[in-house]
């Protein structure tokens, strides 16, 4: 079998772009450089390996978990099931940071999973000084680890939510906390939801207790952010606005697209 009929293959099974993906990472190659080895036979030796990954990736098995890595930001990061797998999407929010932040700014990013936004941060503004918590002590040995990887200085904590955050007068605070709802707001692709950790995925009932708990933590302790960032989900713009107003009567609200128009994440700005 050459490499062109096993993409073929993976083509009527709508799964190109991940057997795309795995190929390079098997070859050790670039993914642009596939299609111009098209005729070239597929190594006898890597065919059992082939086969199991095709296996997986049949289930819907994500293959940034298969080749233990994703790219983000310009990084490349180290993914495990222990933390959700970065998103495109995502992209945008390190953007609106990196547009309200000067040399030296303190920023924290809460629920860091594999360390993807505060590394990107830190990769285009060394300047920063950037505290990452989770919840998760297997994601935040993951995020460790990228950014000794990386070789980037990221001060990584345990918390839930700002519990144990130290008052270090941050600037900015930034997040993406889980935001399917459990019941309303479930939208969710099935892969996703039988390989991914649910403690990354789901925020109750509606997708937004996490961040109405947060909002309580900041009116109730009177955090003074400068600007408070997030993603939500694309019908939750509404849900996310009236928490925002309700509980954290002394910020500005406005709502931002991501790179494909959809209404995807927050900011609020300190009046």
């Amino acid at each position: 079998m050459t490499l062109g009929q096993l993409i073929q293959k993976a083509q009527k099974e709508h799964l190109r772009v991940e057997m795309e993906v795995f190929l390079a990472f098997l070859l050790q190659i670039d993914r642009s450089e596939i299609l111009a080895r098209s005729d070239e036979a597929v190594p006898l030796e890597l065919l059992p390996v082939l086969q199991g990954a095709w296996v997986r990736l049949k289930e819907g098995y994500p293959v940034a978990y298969l080749t233990g890595s994703k790219e983000f930001y310009g990084l490349e990061l180290m993914v495990n099931e222990s933390a959700l797998i970065p998103r495109d999407a995502t992209e945008r929010l390190v953007d609106y940071v990196l547009e309200r932040t000067s040399q030296g700014s303190k920023v924290l990013e809460l629920g860091t999973g594999a360390g993807a936004i505060s590394l990107a941060l830190k990769s285009e503004k060394p300047s920063l000084e950037i505290m990452a918590t989770d919840l998760s002590e297997q994601a935040l040995e993951l995020a460790r680890e990228n950014a000794e990887h990386l070789n980037l200085d990221v001060n990584f904590i345990h918390s839930d939510l700002l519990s144990t955050v130290p008052d270090e007068d941050f600037e900015v605070l930034v997040t993406n906390l889980p935001y399917i709802g459990e019941e309303k707001n479930r939208f969710i692709a099935e892969n996703v939801e039988a390989h991914e950790p649910h403690m990354a995925l789901f925020g109750g009932f509606d997708g937004l207790a996490l961040y109405e708990k947060l909002f309580k933590q900041i009116d109730e302790d009177e955090w003074s952010f400068k600007y408070i960032l997030g993603e939500i989900g694309f019908t939750q713009g509404r849900g996310i606005e009236k928490l925002a107003r309700d509980i954290s009567p002394h910020y500005d609200f406005e709502l931002f697209q991501d790179y494909e128009g959809l209404d995807r994440h927050f900011i609020l700005t300190r009046k």
